[in-house]
């Protein structure tokens, strides 16, 4: 008898035991931790978690490039024609130091040689031979303007012009306005370069104030 009792005692222990194992956990509500704490709703941050969102790096936008300097200026002509590269200094208020030994300009042509009336691609390189950044400042109004004069190699007179003085306007028209200067400014990092491609065509230039708008022609 009294093994039996011992035995059935066993068995109810191994009852228990085994109800504890089926039994699951408490779960913990979803506002709440497991230590007890209230939880943000979803979508917003933990206080003091550092982890950083995707809509927090979205926000850290890389700085904006400066297209008014660089190694390598490829038109220079375009990049004189955009806002971001002009300045508030005035033409007059800037000085014109010496840059010999500082700054090399080239001028190359294609074709090198040119027939009468045909047209010719001179590209001006302008290379910064000192070892800091170089600032040129260039006259636009509203455009840089890159001109042209050509010239006699012997006599070195200039040919593209007409030999005669500009005539005054046609009656009753005036010579217009000059146009507001004002004055861009581009960067050439140390022994890099600025380069513009300037068209010329091999003709002679002429008077024509009868072209001027209003005239008869």
């Amino acid at each position: 008898m009294h093994r039996l009792s011992s035995l059935l005692a066993i068995l109810s222990l191994v009852g228990i035991a085994a109800a504890c194992g089926d039994k699951k956990p408490p779960e913990t509500p979803k506002d709440k931790s497991e230590d007890g704490e209230s939880l943000p709703p979803d979508g917003e941050k933990k206080p003091g978690d550092k982890k950083a969102s995707a809509g927090d790096a979205g926000a850290a936008a890389e700085p904006k490039k400066d297209i008014c300097q660089g190694f390598s200026l490829g038109n220079l002509e375009e990049l004189l024609a955009k806002s971001d590269c002009e300045t508030t200094d005035s033409p007059t208020s800037l000085a014109n130091p010496d840059m010999k030994g500082k700054l090399e300009v080239k001028l190359s042509a294609s074709p090198t040689k040119a027939a009468p009336g045909s047209k010719v691609d001179l590209q001006v390189t302008f290379t910064n031979k000192t070892k800091e950044p170089m600032a040129l400042y260039f006259r636009i109004d509203p455009l840089a303007r890159f001109e042209t004069e050509a010239y006699d190699a012997k006599s070195k007179k200039r040919v593209d012009m007409p030999a005669s003085a500009p005539p005054p306007p046609p009656k009753g028209h005036n010579a217009p306005p000059p146009a507001d200067q004002k004055v861009a400014k581009v960067i050439i990092a140390p022994s890099g370069f600025a380069s513009v491609r300037v068209p010329w065509e091999a003709v002679k230039m002429k008077w024509a104030p009868e072209k001027v708008r209003g005239t008869s022609s």
